[in-house]
C-alpha cells in the first residue's frame, strides 16, 4: 500500500534509533521515529516504553529491510574475529 508508513525496526533507545535513520537515509530511504505515547510523554528511553519504531513507506519496505539486515550480518562478522582463524587453544 503506497502512502502508508510501516515500522520496520524497532530501536532500543534514542541514539540507536537516530543511527538508524541516518543509515537508511544514507541508503536514500526517507525513515521516522516512532515513539510509544506514554514512553515519550514521561521521558522514558529504555524498556519497552522507551522503544521507538522506525517507519518508512509502504513501498520502500523490502529496500529498508535489506539495508538492515546487511547490518546485521556485518555486525556478525565484526563481533567474533577469531571465529574464522579457527579455535585457539589453551595451555594448562
Amino acid at each position: 500500500m503506497a502512502g502508508k508508513n510501516e515500522i520496520v525496526y524497532w530501536a532500543e533507545n534514542e541514539a540507536e534509533a537516530v543511527v538508524v535513520i541516518a543509515k537508511l537515509k544514507e541508503a536514500g530511504i526517507e525513515a521516522t521515529m516512532v515513539r510509544e505515547s506514554y514512553g515519550a510523554m514521561n521521558s522514558l528511553s529504555f524498556g519497552i516504553l522507551g522503544e521507538i519504531g522506525i517507519s518508512v513507506a509502504g513501498d520502500a519496505v523490502e529496500r529498508a529491510e535489506a539495508v538492515i539486515l546487511s547490518w546485521d550480518d556485518d555486525l556478525e562478522d565484526d563481533e567474533d574475529p577469531e571465529a574464522s582463524e579457527g579455535e585457539a587453544s589453551v595451555d594448562l
